[in-house]
């Protein structure tokens, strides 16, 4: 595999480019560039974005336990979003 740049975690220079995000190949670490504009997201409308409340929040990674990356491809919002709870999670229970 090519070299990539240096990951902020781990330091090696193993941090490659996937699309949309950057993953490194030896510890796994996931990160992007706050401001650089997402590409390859999927066809059609997205989700509304809460900030500038266009059709535009897409989803760009899945992460392990369920965690979803959404990002805004018109103003670069970013949310890392909790998997639902599971069903009689104690969590659901709200009196």
């Amino acid at each position: 595999m090519a070299m990539g740049q240096q990951c902020p975690h781990c330091g090696g220079y193993t941090f490659h480019d996937r699309g949309s995000y950057r993953q490194c190949s030896a510890c796994r670490y996931v990160g992007w560039p706050w401001a650089q504009p997402i590409k390859g997201l999927g066809p059609g409308p997205g989700a509304t974005c809460p900030w500038c409340k266009q059709m535009t929040l897409h989803d760009v990674l899945t992460l392990p336990h369920g965690y979803v990356v959404r990002r805004c491809s018109t103003c670069n919002y970013t949310a890392v979003e909790p998997p639902p709870p599971e069903p009689g999670d104690p969590a659901m229970n709200v009196d």
